[in-house]
């Protein structure tokens, strides 16, 4: 196997042994499943005439595998080779650049990528993403592989075949890269563009993916990648894949369509779903969105709009089939043959009279196994369960789940039916409401990783908020404690300091600080380490810590705003209760720096111990809480008495 880092400056020379220059890239041709390649760029020596940059077309090319590469050739015999329209520089077009692994349904980077030569030719194998291949790329990999060999440690090589990948750059860019010997050679176009790797959804494995499965890959993108993405699927399968992905970024991805193209898919969706994405977008753009559909379309949607977002109307679908109740079996079967394409759900058919209003169900499995003579009125079951418009989504589950249904009807205050509640549309709202319960308890927004996907000021806020309240409390404490044990305190300096114990300590004052905070220290590292297991629970509940990195570095900004809040603050009431503001400065620096430690421990150890498929019960906030406040203990001390030491307290 041959990896594209390690060709990268490695010289070539021609059939006489003359030194060309060393490779700087390779191209190949994405005609075949995994790509051959037909030519290598070479850089040119210090030695040459030329300071131009060479195609070698692979045909002169002897063997890659070689510790020294050869051409078959003498230098004047070298072919000029001009790359294809679909060819590929794999430095410049693959090397960490994001790629859809259609296997694991993930987007991954590029680390670097894996040849072979079979049989004369080269090909490109696949794509290896792991950190074996950062490491080889900046060429300290086989020292840390030695150090593998004595410590108990591997770096395992995670490569994807390229028949598992579909690249995701849409976009065409000028460059001014290639040198004047290669205009032409690397798929130029007349306007000096390169075009980069393509994606063309409708022809490749991609589009034979589910579209939850193809949801989650947009999610990953960025929402310009993933509105191209879009763009270039066909109506029917876009609007399948959008109505998957995650609600907060639904709209996103919409705003970045053209509205022609995001009319004509909000017209393909359910109307509940559709109604829910024009919800969170402005009400002019959504406007916009309706005036361009068909108006017998547009109505349903328009009617779901008015009504609250956490109702039974607002999460109902229009598309209910209902039956007069003097239509015989027959009839209903005949009925249901012709209009029941577009609905959701027809386990159960509802039955109206004249003016519309509910009067009964029939299940279909009734509807069957009746006689055909037979009418509805005499088949249903009158005692139907419906909810009003405005019942609270939170009920409607209640009653779902009570009643062992698949959907509820929705009827208005005169009880004509209006709509129907689905299942799949309660599960929706059992998740919203347990992430409510969940943030109560944590004092923190569990979903905020769901729904940001950058820094907000709200999210700091309400951390803050909470450590202002422990601050408040721990004052109080450090107060009674200093106002009962003071002097006793400053009594024992003198005796504490001369058994060695803490020996930067040269007064009673710095001693009464550290003791008089400790409770306080406790409280907001309780409240932090409390937030932080409680975003982590829920991310290992919902995403099984697939977001681990982005929720540490979410954590480092929100604990460092809340680290500095509190150096502050505290800083400035051990002035007030000590007098010292040298002291304030230390206690200060050490409960912030704390807290920041306490956050990232909230998230890491409940996911550390995850991965080390550890029993759940080890999760537990009974368990790490004292973990995380004993170290939060540990840094405090460590760091306040360095302080005091340093300033001389």
């Amino acid at each position: 196997m041959i990896f594209l880092s390690t060709l990268f400056h490695k010289s070539i020379y021609d059939i006489e042994g003359h030194r060309l220059g060393v490779i700087k890239d390779v191209s190949v041709s994405l005609r075949e499943t995994f790509p051959a390649v037909t030519s290598l760029v070479i850089a040119p020596s210090s030695l040459t005439i030329s300071n131009n940059e060479m195609v070698i077309p692979w045909s002169q090319v002897e063997n890659l595998e070689a510790e020294r590469i050869h051409l078959t050739v003498g230098q004047a015999r070298i072919q000029p080779y001009t790359p294809e329209q679909d060819e590929l520089l794999l430095g410049r077009d693959l090397l960490d650049k994001q790629i859809v692994d259609t296997q694991g349904f993930r987007v991954v980077k590029v680390n670097d990528l894996k040849l072979a030569q079979i049989k004369g030719t080269a090909r490109l194998i696949g794509a290896d993403i792991s950190f074996s291949g950062l490491l080889r790329r900046l060429g300290i990999l086989t020292p840390i592989e030695w150090v593998g060999r004595i410590f108990p440690f591997r770096l395992s090589e995670r490569t994807i075949t390229w028949n598992y990948i579909e690249p995701i750059q849409v976009v065409k860019v000028a460059t001014s890269r290639l040198a004047p010997a290669l205009a032409g050679a690397a798929g130029t176009t007349a306007g000096g563009m390169v075009p980069q790797v393509q994606l063309n959804v409708s022809h490749t494995k991609l589009a034979d993916l589910h579209p939850a499965d193809i949801a989650d890959i947009l999610e990953q993108l960025d929402v310009e990648e993933a509105g191209a993405m879009l763009e270039r699927l066909d109506t029917e399968t876009a609007a399948g894949i959008l109505n998957e992905v995650e609600s907060k970024r639904q709209y996103e991805i919409l705003s970045e369509l053209d509205p022609e193209r995001a009319s004509d898919m909000l017209e393909l969706m359910a109307p509940d779903d559709a109604a829910d994405i024009l919800a969170d977008l402005p009400l002019e753009e959504a406007e916009r969105l309706l005036s361009l559909m068909p108006a017998n379309e547009a109505q349903p949607i328009r009617d779901l709009l008015r009504y609250g977002a956490e109702t039974a109307g607002g999460i109902m679908t229009t598309e209910v089939l209902s039956l007069a109740q003097h239509l015989t079996v027959e009839e209903a079967l005949a009925y249901l043959r012709r209009n029941s394409d577009h609905l959701e759900m027809i386990y159960y058919l509802y039955i109206v009279d004249d003016e519309k209003r509910l009067v009964g169900v029939v299940s279909l499995r009734e509807l069957v196994v009746a006689e055909p003579t037979t009418q509805l009125m005499t088949l249903m079951d009158e005692d139907v369960i419906a909810v009003g418009t405005g019942t609270d989504q939170e009920e409607v589950a209640r009653i779902i789940s009570k009643y062992d249904l698949l959907g509820v009807p929705v009827v208005d205050e005169q009880k004509h039916l209006v709509g129907l509640v689905t299942v799949d549309d309660v599960i929706d709202v059992i998740h919203e409401e347990q992430a409510e319960d969940f943030s109560e308890m944590a004092g923190a927004s569990v979903e905020e990783f769901e729904e940001e996907e950058h820094f907000s000021l709200r999210s700091a806020l309400s951390r803050v908020s909470w450590l202002g309240v422990n601050i408040v409390a721990g004052f109080a404490l450090a107060l009674l404690l200093y106002q009962v044990f003071g002097a006793t305190i400053v009594a024992s300096a003198a005796r504490i300091q001369t058994t060695g114990l803490m020996a930067g300590l040269r007064s009673g004052v710095a001693l009464n600080g550290l003791i008089c905070l400790i409770p306080m220290l406790l409280l907001t590292s309780g409240s932090v380490g409390t937030q932080a297991l409680g975003v982590a629970g829920w991310q290992l509940r919902s995403a099984n810590g697939s977001d681990f990195w982005r929720g540490i570095y979410r954590e480092l900004r929100l604990g460092t705003i809340g680290g500095v809040f509190s150096s502050i603050v505290v800083g400035a009431l051990a002035w007030l209760l000590f007098h010292s503001w040298l002291l304030g400065i230390a206690v200060g620096v050490g409960l912030g720096f704390s807290l920041l430690i306490a956050a990232i421990c909230g998230l890491a150890l409940p996911t550390l111990l995850q991965r080390l498929r550890l029993r759940g019960s080890l999760l537990s906030a009974p368990l790490l809480d004292p973990i995380i406040a004993a170290i939060s203990l540990t840094i405090f001390l460590l760091v306040s008495l360095w302080l005091i030491d340093a300033l001389h307290v």
